[in-house]
């Protein structure tokens, strides 16, 4: 630090750094907020005569997307209901739910009818009176748990007073097997070129989605972060277009506005009602009760990856709060003042427990309310969500969290090194052209967040393997399988931490074995396949804690678009989802543990409990539904050295199966759009 200078202004200190040439230093303390409490925490704007310029009128982003516009455009009168699951309830036999609905101040409360064979109660609750001419409800729901397998239908109808809307969702029973889907990255970042968003739709994986729902129907829709993409608010926003052009020292101390405040507030408020009421995104809504959780790009790209100056600078912090109100709103159904009423837990931030039904826990965890350069939950929120674990679960054989950014991923320490010695370049260094045209709107390298938003950084490798080894410890103690959910990368594969040089351990009884499932993106451009070659490349096995080893695993054996056996087999750089089933297993299962070549044939320790994967169904040709068989099969030719049918000492008598639907890259040689790839992962005895 070139310069140090304290001074005291109404007994508060002001730490002011700048380097040599008098510009504010990134990892230095904002002048303006020195010391936060929160991401939200930062000192009231000062009065202002002046007005912020309005924006400019909503046009149409894409021929074929004409409901997508920007700005986002104002919603209409009536909107909703939009299901949301909660738990369930095994000692009360009951299973708790809620719906949001929307309407217009100048009409009177709607009524909803719930026609079903069990019981079911509900009652309304205003979360906002007026909010941009809209009444918010909360629709409390709880029905009753019935015993048994299969499905109660819940049907529902919605008098709106000059409409009507009906429709129906789907609850497990108490002894049926949950069904689930999973998926991340709902939109495209600012980086995606016109023509390439054009071309790649937003609805097309959406509608292989809710096609398979719609043969075999999901008990809940698990949405892991990116629901909203609002990237695009520093263009659409004239004061944040400007702000973005400011001089360094400016833009790190100006004040967010308070008519700035509803600016942006109304902009969020409009992109959240714009993606749910896509066709595609509002059935899914409608007739699946979903579990949210979010990630950066619901409130800019690499919230809380930045350093102190812009972390936490006044604009950061309004746009954070905006971003968070609204969240809350559309993603929990859900006010600051009522969240912990409503079942969100954290020292700072608003994570989640939800039982589904004997055998199912998920916990969803909040990872941008906490995060800053140096952590990703507060110790406090770690120890309640561990509490939450010992306390309040008993009995149940698999536990699924889910993190938005994947737990076990690709380290690039290299590119994190180089980055981190960028971003500490003076600012005017920073302005370079070579540099300048490499970094992102606020200053820094493009990538400097994506790298630091990741467990596996530098910045958060020692917290992640703390928090890790909690896990195995809880694990082993309460014999609960443990399974990583996470998106955020747009790519997609499978990790997975086990017990270190235990050959001989049969997967059902090793506590650490644990999956990371990476499932991204649903609508988002992937990276090209080049890119992910690469990261083939680089070191895919570590060995991160005492006695455990950890590894991307060669999932994929084929191109989902010819067939043809793949080189790459760890990660995918195709559009997809996850879709995830509890199963019972009584006996051996057709899912066949297949490794080829001479190298096998001399190291068959390594042979011993590999991962129990295979090509799943495949979509109908017009890239609906799952019920085709695979359309490539192993040939099971002299060079396939081992063939072993999976029973239950690999997969156990509970198991979660995962099976990853992959969107053709091209057209596919048998006309089919989706390919399926499985994974049974065992439950722990």
């Amino acid at each position: 630090m070139e310069e140090g200078i304290l001074n005291e202004d109404n007994n508060k200190y002001n730490i002011v750094v700048k380097d040599r040439f008098g510009d504010l230093e990134v990892d230095a303390p904002n002048p303006v907020n020195p010391n936060p409490h929160d991401n939200g925490d930062c000192p009231e704007p000062k009065l202002t005569a002046t007005q912020i310029e309005d924006m400019p009128p909503p046009i149409p982003v894409s021929i074929q997307s004409p409901h997508i516009t920007r700005p986002p455009k104002q919603p209409g009168p009536a909107l909703g209901p939009y299901y949301q699951f909660l738990t369930t309830d095994l000692k009360k036999m009951l299973w708790f739910g809620s719906a949001l609905i929307l309407r217009d101040i100048s009409y009177d409360q709607p009524e909803i009818e719930f026609f079903c064979e069990p019981k079911l109660d509900f009652n309304w609750e205003i979360l906002y009176d007026n909010l941009f001419n809209m009444r918010i409800y909360r629709i409390n729901i709880s029905i009753e748990l019935r015993d048994g397998k299969g499905d109660d239908i819940i049907r529902w109808k919605m008098n709106w007073g000059d409409h009507i809307t009906d429709g129906l969702f789907h609850i497990a029973r108490y002894n049926q097997n949950w069904r689930g889907g999973f998926f991340s990255c709902n939109g495209f970042d600012s980086t995606v070129p016109d023509d390439i968003r054009t071309d790649l739709t937003f609805g097309t994986v959406w509608e292989h989605l809710n096609s398979v729902h719609e043969e075999t129907p999901l008990h809940i829709l698990i949405w892991g972060g990116d629901q909203t993409y609002v990237d695009f608010i520093f263009e659409d926003v004239p004061y944040l277009k400007e702000w973005v052009d400011m001089e360094w020292n400016q833009k790190w101390t100006c004040d967010f506005r308070d008519d700035l405040k509803e600016q942006i507030e109304q902009y969020h408020f409009n992109s959240y009602i714009q993606n749910w009421e896509r066709p595609e995104v509002k059935n899914a809504l409608a007739s699946i009760p979903s579990i949210m959780m979010w990630d950066d790009h619901d409130i800019f790209d690499g919230a809380g990856s930045y350093p102190p100056l812009l972390h936490d600078s006044p604009m950061m912090t309004g746009l954070f709060k905006c971003a968070q109100k609204m969240r809350l709103l559309f993603q929990h159904h859900t006010t600051e003042e009522k969240a912990r009423v409503h079942g969100l837990f954290g020292y700072q931030g608003y994570n989640s427990l939800t039982q589904c039904g004997p055998d199912l826990v998920i916990i969803g965890t909040d990872g941008r309310t906490e995060r800053d350069t140096n952590i990703v939950h507060h110790p406090e929120s770690w120890n309640m969500i561990f509490d939450k674990l010992e306390n309040d679960i008993i009995n149940i054989k698999h536990l699924i969290v889910v993190f938005p950014v994947p737990f076990s991923f690709v380290r690039f320490k290299l590119a994190e090194n180089i980055f981190d010695h960028i971003k500490k370049f003076p600012n005017r260094f920073r302005n370079v052209p070579p540099i300048k045209q490499t970094n992102s709107i606020f200053g820094l390298p493009e990538l400097y967040d994506d790298l630091l938003d990741e467990w596996t950084n530098a910045s958060h490798i020692d917290e992640r393997n703390r928090e890790l080894i909690r896990f195995q410890k809880f694990a082993e103690r309460k014999r609960i399988r443990i399974t990583f959910f996470s998106g955020d990368v747009h790519c997609c594969g499978i990790s997975r931490f086990k017990k270190r040089q235990q050959d001989d351990l049969l997967p059902i009884n090793d506590s650490k074995l644990m999956y990371q499932v990476i499932s991204s993106a649903i609508v988002n451009k992937p990276p090209s396949r080049q890119i992910l070659f690469v990261a083939h490349y680089v070191r895919t096995k570590w060995y991160p804690v005492e006695e455990t080893v950890e590894e991307l695993i060669d999932f994929f054996q084929r191109l989902p678009e010819t067939g043809r056996k793949v080189r790459h087999k760890k990660l995918m750089s195709n559009r997809n989802w996850c879709f995830f089933e509890i199963c019972e297993e009584d006996h051996s299962t057709v899912y066949k543990n297949i490794t080829t070549g001479c190298l096998q044939r001399v190291f068959k320790s390594k042979q011993k409990h590999i991962p129990a994967v295979k090509l799943g169904p495949t979509s109908s040709r017009e890239g609906h539904g799952s019920a085709k068989s695979p359309i490539h099969i192993h040939s099971h030719n002299r060079s396939c050295s081992h063939r072993k049918e999976v029973g239950q000492d690999d997969i156990g008598t509970h198991t979660l199966k995962i099976r990853l639907w992959l969107e053709s890259g091209g057209k596919h040689t048998e006309g089919r759009k989706f390919v399926s790839y499985e994974l049974l992962i065992p439950n722990l005895i």
